[in-house]
């Protein structure tokens, strides 16, 4: 190997490792855990629970699924720490659940509302809800909330109600 090659070779080698930095900086983000006790509503109740063939599931006893509405929820996170910064909000749901027995079994999906993104995630999951400036110290998020639930993946329950309440993480943005 000639010297040119074994220059080109180091500079290859050196931008492999920059890169390979700065991909674990972005990925070394501080994660933080926003309040949203400012919510108008705490816990939210289903305006709507049908079943898997659209019928409500409350009078459909042997159903597989069911899939919750829960309409126009409103989010009021505590920002005022970051007030100015760039940052990506996460909705973050827990890895268990009180009652399921797999994760597989729950899915959160939602309309964005107002600039929120739309997704949907599982338990131990987070998505992306919003990206932007803040420029208050409350920052509302309104999304349309809906739920599927299979019914076999629920644990022992003797009906009456089923929850489980997302969290919301905040990351700063460069």
């Amino acid at each position: 190997m000639n010297i040119r090659n074994g220059a080109s070779g180091w500079k290859l080698l050196l931008l492999i490792c920059l890169l390979m930095i700065s991909a674990t900086q972005v990925s070394a983000q501080t994660i933080h855990r926003l309040d949203s006790s400012a919510s108008p509503r705490q816990q939210v109740a289903a305006v709507q629970v049908l079943n898997e063939n659209g019928l409500p599931f409350a009078q459909t006893p042997f159903s597989r699924e069911a899939h919750a509405q829960f309409g126009r929820v409103e989010y009021r996170l505590a920002t005022a720490a970051f007030v100015g910064r760039r940052v990506r909000i996460d909705l973050v749901l827990p890895p268990s659940v009180p009652g399921l027995r797999r994760a597989s079994g729950l899915v959160f999906h939602w309309r964005g509302l107002d600039g929120a993104l739309s997704g949907q995630v599982q338990p131990g999951q987070r998505l992306a809800l919003w990206t932007g400036t803040i420029e208050q110290a409350l920052t509302t998020l309104s999304i349309e909330l809906g739920m599927r639930l299979d019914t076999s993946a629920i644990g022992n329950w003797n009906g009456g109600s089923f929850g489980v309440e997302p969290s919301f993480e905040l990351a700063v943005l460069p």
